[in-house]
């Protein structure tokens, strides 16, 4: 997908700026542009699944859920800190549709906002996906 590979080349050149280049440097994967800065967030919950679908990555960027995002690239702990990178509409999760593109060290997917430990649907300074 398009967006994936931008991000992919962005995630690099930023890595490579940065002195970081290596593995995680050279991986795509998101829905980002890598342009705007990235709001750091923690989940409530235990095991929260970060979701991704290598073989079909457009199925999980037209819309976020376990069905269209089946491969589980990692989990989160209450606590642990993750970078949203953007957010977008997708399966309805104990009553919010919205799910946040995340990178936690090399795992990188999406996550219901309904996990993620803030009050409202949609996370405050977190972009909209594909825009």
């Amino acid at each position: 997908m398009r967006l994936r590979s931008a991000f992919g080349a962005a995630l690099a050149a930023t890595a490579l700026t940065a002195g970081l280049a290596g593995p995680a440097a050279a991986s795509s994967g998101d829905a980002s542009d890598g342009v705007s800065a990235r709001a750091s967030f923690t989940v409530w919950a235990t095991d929260v699944n970060f979701r991704d679908n290598p073989g079909d990555p457009g199925a999980c960027d037209a819309f976020p859920s376990p069905a269209n995002c089946p491969t589980v690239a990692g989990k989160l702990q209450p606590g642990q800190a993750f970078e949203a990178v953007c957010q977008k509409q997708g399966q309805n999760v104990g009553g919010n549709p919205w799910w946040v593109y995340v990178t936690r060290g090399d795992s990188r997917g999406y996550i219901a906002n309904y996990y993620v430990d803030h009050p409202d649907d949609q996370l405050p300074g977190v972009r909209d996906c594909g825009t």
